[in-house]
């Protein structure tokens, strides 16, 4: 089967493990994910099945939306609760600090990912040379914080919505704005709500896909390929599509465009010089 789902990955499974029942449920060797979570981590992973896997490159999906927690003095060597405890801190009593502190993290950053992240170093993986007790130094890099909103505050836990660009780490930011504001902060649960066009309160569990598998695909994938123009055909110009054939197009040139026969989608073709060339055919 070709198409999109989105789906709920559950707590403590990795993204490769949910990859794995997918392709039982589905018979499909050919998956891919889009935002790996870490397996502490739950929400929205959007999955790419079949010939769908060659759209990831084109979804909207590098805007994100989570919800996290944090406990407050205390700090651990992964900068979340899986990791040992590395060093404790007083709670302020003036809880006011967190907000002024947040301040400084909303808009373009520059942030240092964790050095238990899945970022290469010289090859290895960030996190497999931490674990081995050798020193890892990533450089700081741009992310975006778009919207920051702390939640709640009830010692010793401070909860945040946070809505960020691809790349960013909620728990390097809980670190920093803990840094800020003069508390030790680690991160205790985080729940990724949306993801591009992709959201929680329409993802489905990996128990309803398995009842329902045809169900949970994505039937109009308007919205997943909403970052591409979209080109409305015909049936006549869908079937000459279909056949890779060029079509007669009155616009702006295009490097890539979503073609589309009302809600069926058609696949993926540039334009120049007002005719559209079919690029990835999805029969």
């Amino acid at each position: 089967m070709d198409g999109v789902i989105n789906v709920v990955k559950p707590k403590d499974w990795t993204s490769f493990d949910v990859i794995a029942r997918l392709r039982k449920i589905y018979h499909q060797k050919k998956i891919g994910h889009g935002g790996t979570l870490d397996p502490m981590a739950e929400g929205v992973l959007p999955v790419f099945l079949g010939r769908a896997a060659r759209l990831i490159e084109y979804a909207p999906i590098h805007t994100k939306t989570y919800e996290a927690r944090f406990q407050m003095g205390l700090a651990t060597d992964t900068e979340d609760m899986t990791g040992t405890v590395v060093e404790e801190g007083p709670i302020p009593e003036d809880l006011s600090v967190f907000e002024r502190a947040a301040e400084k993290f909303r808009g373009p950053i520059m942030q240092v990912p964790s050095s238990y992240s899945a970022l290469k170093v010289n090859g290895e993986r960030a996190y497999k040379l931490a674990r081995e007790g050798k020193k890892v130094e990533l450089p700081a890099r741009p992310v975006t914080i778009y919207e920051l909103e702390i939640t709640e505050i009830a010692p010793p836990f401070l909860s945040m919505t946070v809505t960020c660009s691809a790349g960013t780490y909620i728990r390097a930011l809980g670190r920093d704005l803990g840094k800020e504001a003069g508390c030790l902060l680690t991160m205790c649960a985080l729940t990724r709500t949306e993801m591009g066009p992709f959201s929680l309160k329409d993802a489905r569990t990996l128990e309803e896909i398995e009842r329902d598998p045809e169900g949970a695909v994505i039937s109009d994938l308007h919205p997943v390929l909403s970052a591409l123009p979209a080109l409305e055909l015909s049936e006549k110009e869908g079937a000459d599509f279909l056949q890779g054939k060029r079509l007669r197009f009155h616009g702006e040139d295009r490097k890539a465009a979503a073609a589309f026969c009302g809600t069926r989608f058609l696949g993926i073709a540039s334009i120049s010089k007002n005719i559209i060339h079919p690029k990835k055919v999805f029969s």
